[in-house]
């Protein structure tokens, strides 16, 4: 499985649509082991309108901390789950809390409105550590 998680400096960047650069980090859901962490960035730079490109990427599923109703549409249209709310942590440690159902996941930090909703698509899909 692959993630997508906006980062600036090594740690989640809370706005989508600022962040230097995307972390992809392939994941083994079923050992809860990271297999790998790239980072990368579209060449024409970053804006809210690269989603496109991380889909082309792979990308199934986005951690992110705010994120606008625009990039938000754009996922779920292409059939990737969406996490709001996250905690600036360092990828691998946000990774490993989301394997471990773990993650707390907040409101949207763009601040919609809209609050956390969780899609669960996935078999053993846990959100918000809710046990």
């Amino acid at each position: 499985m692959k993630l997508v998680i906006p980062t600036l400096e090594g740690r989640l960047c809370s706005h989508f649509g600022h962040c230097e650069t995307f972390s992809f980090v392939e994941i083994n859901p079923e050992t809860k082991e990271i297999l790998e962490i790239k980072t990368d960035a579209p060449e024409e730079g970053v804006s809210c309108s690269c989603v496109n490109w991380l889909v082309e990427q792979g990308v199934e599923m986005a951690l992110v901390g705010g994120i606008g109703g625009r990039p938000m549409m754009m996922f779920e249209q292409n059939g990737v789950e969406v996490i709001t709310g996250c905690p600036e942590l360092e990828i691998s440690e946000l990774v490993k809390l989301y394997m471990n159902s773990e993650l707390v996941a907040g409101e949207n930090a763009c601040g919609h409105g809209e609050g956390h909703v969780c899609g669960g698509h996935g078999e053993g899909h846990h959100c918000g550590g809710h046990h």
